[in-house]
């Protein structure tokens, strides 16, 4: 029945277990005339012995006429018990054969489809009806093991049947018996493997975490509540751990080693641990929608133990060569059930349902983020879902397949309505391909991620990138999906599109020689009348949290005359909209006009040389280059902050992290301190006072410190 659809297939198995269950029932009928035959047989065999040791020869006679008649009846009715046999062993074996069918059809294309766009939607890809597709491959799960538990229970039933006196000298009985445990076998193997394909990860954790911060993720059962399964599963928990990804793919292709690896997991032996989570077990449950399933609302990350990279000047290059950085390091969150035993099914041995999350990064700093951020994401495009150690790793892609990426990964991360358009696109890809090369090769991974975007930068493309999408996230969201901000151009198409307009105008672009800033364009005319572009420093996120864009805007004097915002917008009217943004978010006594009252330094670039000032009711003072002075630098950037204190949050978090806080193991009564009261119940008692205990206490504060302690090669999307 190759290349029949999964309806068809549903339809012949559900036809084949209908008929097996009447073979069995006229099997089973057959069997016992041909046991009441045998037994007249004996009876007439002892009848002919009486009349003959009785000398009584006609009544032997006719009892041996009637004995004849007798054995071809029964000879009849074995010969119909055997034809019967061959039947549903038959019928078994076709049986068993479309499962298998439709189980690799189950899990090898539809569930392998729905967990790829379910990576792919950690990118942005659209991903509308994965509950629904979800819950028609969960209906799938349960129609198969309905009806693999239906033909095994007949093959099993057979079996007894064959094996059960009389037993006839010709052999069919047992070798009827030996092909049924044959399928019976082959039936348990596809029930095996049904359940624990159907144990998934619906909800994958956030592709980079954080330690210290929790992470909310879910674990489906798909085989619902069928063959009592839920049952079954009353004292057993779901529990998760997180292992190193070089295990994950070891644990995908051999058996002994994966239960290595989750024995020394829940044995807590110190070589593999290389993390630990709190709250790291929760209990199967059924909903509403008859979803069996695992929801880990509360569980963090409390530690990580990143291989250390090797030393400066290390002379073992091949140990230098296997260590990687923390940010090139990959892992993955391990959910196994407690194995336990299903009705017949598993006499010998116990089910072991366990399965991967989606290989994620950890990070322990923020300064991590965008290096972690960035393999995850070329992972997430381009790598594919199986752990097969014969799938290698893309490590080149074109830049069709890149910008696919890079324009849903900017919709997700930004949460802007307005998408990447096309000339956004081409400009990006400016940056990343290499110019005067007609023969472009397909982008690395090198390129695109460590490789200084140009050789006067310090920075990569996606550096840049991604601190522009934090940039708009934070600060400009408004800007861009209002189209007041054009954002991806160069500084000469800017000014020639301004130059072109029949009023002078100002705009918002990206900066290509810092990352994550926004500087304003503007033209004004000369003497002669002739429009000129002027390009301001650009502004970052720093500059603008100590005051608005639209502030700078409406305060900046080169803009006072400035009507229009790029291509056609009145300046008045956008800046409307963030006068009562700005007042109802900020506005108070403390605070007159709505803004956050702050020193503000003004720097201004002329001829290299910085000029500092403090803040003053006026912004455009006599160290600020004219408007109209074309002598003058073109970035002098209207309220750029330089900030002499160091930022210490996330590194005193790193050095929390990294220096074995989490390697104490103190008891709860250590935690809670001398003055916890270990309550005992009394039942007489009305009462009962809690004292609390002043953490802010240095001695409090340092014993809480010490606390803390599943073979597709190519990606559907994006082919390599």
């Amino acid at each position: 029945m190759m290349g029949s659809s999964s309806q068809e297939l549903q339809t012949a198995l559900t036809d084949i277990s209908k008929t097996c269950h009447h073979m069995w029932e006229d099997s089973k009928d057959l069997q016992g005339r041909f046991v009441n035959d045998l037994a007249e047989l004996q009876r007439l065999q002892c009848t002919i012995t009486n009349f003959e040791r009785a000398q009584h020869p006609e009544q032997a006679f006719q009892a041996k006429q009637a004995m004849t008649e007798m054995q071809k009846k029964a000879t009849g009715v074995y010969e119909m018990l055997a034809q019967r046999r061959n039947e549903i062993i038959s019928k078994l074996n076709d049986g068993a054969n479309i499962a298998s069918m439709m189980q690799g059809q189950l899990i090898n294309d539809k569930l392998f489809t729905w967990k790829n766009a379910q990576k792919l939607a950690q990118i942005g890809m659209p991903f509308d009806d994965r509950e629904q597709l979800l819950d028609e491959i969960q209906l799938e799960f349960e129609f198969l093991a309905d009806n693999i538990w239906q033909l095994n229970m007949f093959a099993c039933w057979m079996c007894d049947l064959c094996r059960r006196a009389p037993q006839l000298n010709d052999g069919l009985a047992q070798s009827s018996a030996a092909k049924l445990t044959t399928i019976s076998e082959q039936l348990n193997r596809l029930l095996f493997v049904l359940v624990s394909q159907s144990f998934i990860v619906s909800v994958q954790p956030e592709p980079v975490l954080k330690t210290q911060h929790k992470f909310v993720t879910e674990v489906r059962l798909l085989i619902g509540d069928k063959l009592g399964i839920r049952q079954q599963l009353m004292n057993t928990n779901v529990s998760v751990k997180i292992i190193a990804e070089d295990e994950a793919r070891v644990m995908s292709v051999d058996c002994d080693a994966q239960k290595e690896i989750r024995n020394s997991l829940i044995s807590s032996r110190a070589n593999k641990q290389v993390g630990s989570i709190s709250n790291d077990f929760e209990k199967l449950t059924m909903d509403e929608r008859g979803h069996l399933s695992a929801k880990f609302n509360n569980s963090k990350l409390t530690r990580i133990a990143h291989r250390k990279p090797p030393p400066k000047g290390a002379s073992d290059m091949k140990c230098a060569a296997n260590m990687q950085a923390a940010t090139d390091q990959k892992y993955a969150l391990l959910f196994f059930i407690t194995p336990f035993q299903m009705g017949n099914l598993s006499k010998e041995e116990q089910l072991d349902v366990w399965t991967l999350s989606l290989p994620i990064m950890v990070t322990v700093h923020g300064s991590q983020d965008c290096d972690a951020q960035v393999a995850i994401l070329w992972h997430r495009a381009f790598a594919s879902i199986s752990r097969d150690p014969n799938v290698h790793d893309v490590t080149a892609v074109s830049w069709e397949n890149l910008a696919i990426m890079l324009r849903n990964k900017f919709s997700l991360f930004t949460g802007a309505r307005r998408p990447l358009s096309e000339s956004d696109l081409a400009y990006l890809s400016e940056k990343i391909i290499i110019p005067n090369m007609p023969d472009q090769k397909p982008i690395t991974f090198t390129r695109f991620a460590k490789q200084a975007m140009r050789e006067e930068l310090a920075f990569s493309f996606w550096e840049w990138f991604f601190s522009i999408m934090q940039l708009i996230k934070q600060k400009l969201l408004k800007y861009w999906d209002e189209g007041w901000c054009i954002g991806f151009i160069s500084k000469h198409d800017a000014s020639q599109s301004m130059c072109m307009l029949p009023n002078t105008s100002f705009l918002l672009r990206f900066s290509d020689t810092q990352t994550g800033a926004v500087s304003i364009g503007f033209v004004c005319q000369d003497d002669d009348g002739q429009k000129v572009p002027f390009h301001l420093s650009p502004l970052t996120i720093k500059d603008l949290d100590q005051l608005s864009l639209a502030s700078r805007i409406a305060s900046c004097p080169q803009l006072k005359d400035i009507r229009y915002m790029y291509p056609n917008i009145d300046k008045e009217e956008m800046l409307r909209y963030f006068e009562s943004e700005e007042r109802h978010r900020v506005g108070g006594p403390e605070s007159p006009g709505g803004y956050i009252q702050s020193e503000i330094v003004m720097v201004a670039k002329t001829n290299g040389n910085f000029r500092r000032a403090s803040a003053a009711p006026s912004m455009f003072g006599a160290d600020s280059p004219s408007p109209l002075s074309i002598q003058s630098k073109l970035d002098w950037s209207p309220g750029e902050i330089h900030q002499s204190m160091m930022e210490m949050t996330d590194e005193l978090g790193h050095v929390l992290n990294v220096g074995g806080m989490d390697s104490m193991h103190p008891d709860a009564n250590t935690l809670l301190g001398p003055a916890f009261k270990n309550p005992t119940f009394h039942p007489h008692d009305q009462q009962q006072h809690l004292q609390f205990v002043d953490m802010s206490h240095p001695q409090m504060m340092q014993q809480q410190h010490h606390g803390h302690n599943h073979n597709h090669t190519h990606n559907q999307f994006y082919p390599s």
